[in-house]
């Protein structure tokens, strides 16, 4: 199967921010800078920079890849975005990959992917509907054939061809468990009364 169409792929479900354009099978340029916070800044500049060293613009586009997670939270809420905003405005399509089928592309169907969540925990599955999160101690490789989440480059050459093979769909976030973050405390200010 070959693809003719350009395609920018993305993720910030972790702590990098990692960009690829494909034409076709072909990569055409890969972009990663690994950062713990700051991805919602820097996005729409990164993927900007790299058409503009890649000589294509935002027209050139077919469409887009993102990868919906599971992750850092909030990295995923922003690649979505992003996806989503681009999509609609450029009129072209974006396809969400979850890291589940980015980490198992080309792998037999007994494998589970090993994806790192933080303090010792990972979320282990084949799928976002049998994916749990369980803490390191859990691992059982007796029992089962684990594929760690590959380098980014990989993961997003992954996410490309997937983007290429799949049905068009709505990039939606994938979350195993909800949010670390939790309601202030304090308070709120009574605006009117």
């Amino acid at each position: 199967m070959i693809f003719d169409e350009s395609v920018i792929v993305f993720d910030t479900s972790d702590q990098y921010i990692a960009a690829a354009l494909y034409r076709g099978k072909e990569n055409i340029r890969t972009e990663i800078e690994f950062m713990a916070k700051g991805q919602a800044e820097a996005l729409m500049s990164f993927l900007d920079k790299l058409l503009a060293v890649s000589s294509l613009n935002w027209s050139d586009l077919s469409k887009i890849g993102v990868c919906t997670g599971p992750g850092n939270f909030t990295g995923i809420r922003i690649s979505v975005s992003a996806a989503r905003g681009l999509a609609l405005g450029l009129e072209i399509p974006a396809i969400g990959v979850t890291s589940f089928e980015a980490t198992l592309y080309g792998r037999g169907n007994k494998n589970l992917a090993l994806l790192p969540a933080n303090k010792g925990f990972y979320y282990v599955g084949s799928s976002p509907k049998n994916a749990k999160f369980i803490s390191e101690d859990k691992i059982d490789p007796e029992n089962f054939t684990y594929i760690t989440k590959p380098s980014p480059e990989v993961h997003l050459k992954n996410i490309a061809l997937l983007t290429q093979e799949k049905e068009i769909c709505r990039p939606v976030p994938c979350y195993i468990k909800p949010a670390d973050a939790a309601p202030s405390l304090n308070k709120p200010p009574n605006i009117l009364k």
